[in-house]
């Protein structure tokens, strides 16, 4: 059997549908019709059923909402929708393989919106590891992958593919590559996408400011190639567990980092003066994280031994989280309390006084008194 073949044929069939919803009147309904056209050409067995296919908005971790997404591809075994009708659904990122932006045709104003709606969608992803059980005891973590956007168009719109790449390189040059799409198609055209010396790089993570943007034209074999990439980047990404406590309690976004814990809402009292909520500076991150990077990270169990002394009575080696991996900033060296004969009237002089907070999906324990109030500001 010739596979490319038996796409071409879709292929057609797939252009006759939005030939034929061209003469819906309403803006809104052509559209429904080629989202559904494009939605069921992957759900008719093409994706396993672990991917499932929906529209409408991606909830992140610090309160972020992307914008309306045509089709939204999800972990349909393990994922969930915090709100789901018919036409729109809402789920949270950690169940989000990546979006698919559907166009009718791909002017250039049509490709730049796309790419902002991928930017504020990829901005959302979730960093951190995926942590893997291999069996008799032995676990495996690796970096979580990234989701991915893509545009899919089913025609030009007096422009061509080159001058599409042209204006993608244009766009990308003022992006950071984190947000990036990953795949451009246009039925019956071609494709763009990304390379690095003869390397594809298609998956998230692989995508980086050396990359290089390619057009290729596929032709009637176009989409066959944007079935094959969807598939198999869906296929290689490691979503991780859903953390629905993210969402109750959620975190704030402080420049570049995602920041949960105490440091996000501190509660700062002077003499005579009334509570003022306080949080970390930018700056402030941005120096524990570079002092944290030089550094190794250590379980839970030997910053207790740091802190302590000695474990917890009741507290073993074994006993739950204590093989967790943190950072503890301690740039002062300050002693815990273990090797000390009194304690000091001071306790921000040890690491007794210490605060923990998750700063782009890693745990970090502070100690307090390495930071001074200048490295706080008040917010609303």
């Amino acid at each position: 059997m010739d596979a490319k073949q038996l796409f071409r044929a879709v292929s057609n069939r797939m252009c006759a549908d939005f030939e034929a919803a061209a003469e819906f009147q309403h803006n809104g309904t052509r559209g429904t019709v080629r989202e559904n056209t494009l939605r069921d050409f992957l759900k008719n067995g093409r994706l396993p059923a672990k991917f499932g296919l929906g529209a409408g908005e991606v909830v992140g971790h610090v309160g972020d909402v992307s914008r309306q997404c045509d089709i939204i591809i999800y972990d349909a075994i393990s994922g969930l929708s915090l709100h789901y009708d018919e036409h729109n659904q809402i789920y949270p990122i950690d169940s989000v393989y990546g979006i698919v932006e559907v166009k009718s045709s791909l002017s250039k104003k049509e490709l730049l919106d796309s790419l902002e709606k991928i930017k504020v969608f990829k901005e959302m992803a979730v960093d951190g590891a995926v942590v893997e059980s291999m069996g008799s005891g032995y676990t495996v973590a690796s970096p979580r992958s990234r989701p991915f956007g893509v545009v899919f168009a089913y025609a030009l719109s007096g422009n061509s593919i080159d001058s599409l790449r042209e204006n993608l390189r244009e766009w990308e040059s003022c992006h950071s590559p984190e947000v990036w799409p990953n795949y451009i198609c246009v039925l019956n055209e071609g494709c763009i996408y990304h390379q690095h010396l003869l390397e594809k790089c298609i998956d998230s993570n692989a995508i980086k400011k050396e990359c290089h943007t390619v057009a290729v034209k596929f032709k009637n074999d176009s989409l066959f190639n944007f079935y094959c990439t969807v598939h198999d980047m869906c296929s290689r990404i490691k979503l991780g567990p859903v953390l629905l406590e993210r969402y109750f309690s959620p975190g704030i976004k402080i420049g570049r980092f995602s920041v949960f814990g105490r440091i996000v809402d501190a509660q700062f009292k002077r003499d005579g003066d009334a509570a003022v909520s306080m949080r970390l500076k930018e700056s402030t991150l941005e120096k524990i994280v570079s002092w944290c990077a030089n550094t190794e990270k250590i379980s839970y169990s030997d910053f207790l031994k740091k802190q302590l002394g000695a474990l917890p009575v009741g507290i073993t080696e074994s006993s739950p989280g204590m093989k967790m991996q943190l950072y503890l900033y301690n740039p002062d060296n300050f002693p815990g309390i273990g090797g000390l004969q009194t304690l000091p009237a001071d306790y921000f002089s040890t690491l007794v006084n210490v605060i923990d907070a998750t700063i782009n999906g890693q745990l970090y324990v502070l100690a307090l008194g390495s930071l001074n109030e200048l490295d706080w500001e008040s917010f609303e």
